[in-house]
């Protein structure tokens, strides 16, 4: 069995920070390797669904990121393996999203992005836990969290709020962190969350973990510069 398995896009990222240009793999690979960067004995399994491309522009200065992307250039079915955690990205741009009701076994999390509205809501009644940036919301939270198994995480440049299926939110702060590069921050997220509550199984502790965890990454990141 494996510890976490990874569902969903892959893509080849092209970023710019001002005139300086990287490659780098995303989606699917942030996740990955934030993984592996905080507990390399994790058995990580990769199933991609969709595999894309996408253009980044990011701005250190104002602690932004924009992008275009092309998410959906092929697609196959992925195989279903046994997991204790199973993660998706990114629900709302997936090309097919049948193989999420054939998941059966451990936890399930999904993350959205920007761009398509999630169309089929009823998809959320087989997730545990779903993250959504607040620049992503397309519709009130209220409407989102009857139909999530346990949590909806929403994040934020200054924390997150999360809310259970019962109505209880657990708000997190945190300091905002100037001059650093935000991409990706959401799949971080997602990945200290999924480290976390796989060691200790208590939500409240595993986001205040995460946040605390990912401030001290980027601030040691942004001393680099």
């Amino acid at each position: 069995m494996y510890d976490v398995t990874l569902y969903g896009h892959l893509t080849f990222d092209r970023i710019f920070d001002g005139f300086k240009k990287d490659n780098s793999v995303g989606s699917m690979g942030n996740v990955w390797h934030h993984l592996n960067n905080i507990n390399s004995t994790l058995k990580i399994n990769l199933e991609p669904t969709d595999i894309g491309e996408a253009l980044i522009l990011v701005n250190k200065e104002k602690s932004e990121r924009a992008s275009v992307a092309n998410l959906n250039m092929k697609y196959r079915t992925p195989f279903i393996s046994k997991s204790k955690w199973s993660h998706i990205l990114y629900l709302n741009e997936l090309s097919d999203t049948s193989f999420v009701k054939k998941i059966n076994q451990g936890i399930i999390s999904a993350d959205l992005c920007r761009g398509r509205i999630l169309k089929d809501i009823s998809i959320l009644n087989h997730i545990d836990f779903l993250f959504i940036s607040d620049e992503d919301l397309f519709t009130d939270i209220e409407e989102l969290y009857p139909h999530i198994k346990t949590a909806i995480i929403l994040h934020h440049s200054g924390g997150s709020v999360c809310y259970t299926r019962d109505g209880y939110s657990i708000k997190t702060d945190v300091k905002i962190l100037d001059n650093i590069n935000v991409l990706g921050c959401g799949d971080m997220l997602a990945s200290y969350f999924i480290n976390e509550f796989l060691n200790n199984g208590d939500i409240e502790k595993s986001i205040k973990m995460s946040h605390k965890l990912i401030s001290n990454y980027l601030g040691e990141e942004n001393e680099k510069i």
